[in-house]
């Protein structure tokens, strides 16, 4: 199974790992003319000279940089570790989504009783019982093309709501 691509952010956080674990291990400062710092396996190497004019902050933030980055990678992956382990929690106590209620399924079973042809006969002047003239004549007392605009269109699903009402009461009264 393949991994999905990475997005750029990931690609970014990625390469920034990789240029720190494949960095000198050993890292120090020799302060003689000038301030050089230097890094190796072993045998330190000069690695960078700071000018005489550098400021103080850009030459801590480089002089840092070996011991800040790990640290910062860290600390992200702890908190990524957390992050995860708080949504599992949440998820974990969360109750399941309500399942949406499928107000078009129920229109069409409502659609194939018979007492509901009865109604539609009485109430709104049906005058067939062909399954396909029975769902036209919903679909145009709800003032609809598809029964599906039910459960996507709030003034349908009111307009098949008071219907479904209509017939309760109508049921009730018989």
């Amino acid at each position: 199974m393949s991994r999905p691509a990475a997005s750029k952010d990931q690609a970014r956080l990625d390469a920034i790992r990789n240029r720190v674990a494949l960095a000198s291990p050993a890292w120090g400062l020799v302060a003689d003319d000038r301030l050089t710092m230097t890094a190796g396996d072993g045998e330190l190497v000069d690695v960078l000279t700071f000018a005489d004019n550098v400021y103080i902050e850009d030459r801590d933030l480089i002089l840092h940089a070996p011991e800040d980055l790990p640290w910062l990678l860290g600390m992200y992956d702890r908190v990524v570790t957390r992050l995860r382990e708080a949504m599992a929690e949440i998820a974990r106590l969360s109750p399941p989504p309500k399942k949406a209620k499928d107000y078009a399924a129920e229109c069409a079973m409502q659609c194939g009783r018979q007492a509901f042809r009865v109604f539609l006969r009485e109430r709104h002047g049906l005058e067939t019982t062909d399954d396909e003239r029975v769902n036209a004549r919903v679909r145009s007392i709800l003032q609809i093309q598809s029964r599906a605009e039910l459960n996507t269109d709030e003034n349908a699903r009111k307009r098949w709501l008071s219907l479904r009402a209509g017939f309760n009461q109508w049921q009730e009264g018989r």
